[in-house]
């Protein structure tokens, strides 16, 4: 299980991650997805993320 969390991110970051993940309330993300579709959408989330702050916890 993946959990990312967002805090002041574009809204389009957001979008990008419904793809893959549920938002189970504004700005948390909690998914299953293999080891590099996570390291892809982490990659994405550093380049698009601005002033913002991310968060991610797996195991």
């Amino acid at each position: 299980m993946i959990v990312i969390t967002l805090t002041k991110v574009p809204p389009a970051l957001r979008g990008d991650l419904t793809k893959w993940y549920q938002e189970v309330q504004t700005g948390v993300y909690v998914g299953n997805v293999s080891a590099r579709i996570r390291d892809l959408l982490w990659d994405r989330v550093q380049k698009t993320i601005g002033q913002g702050e991310a968060t991610m916890v797996y195991s």
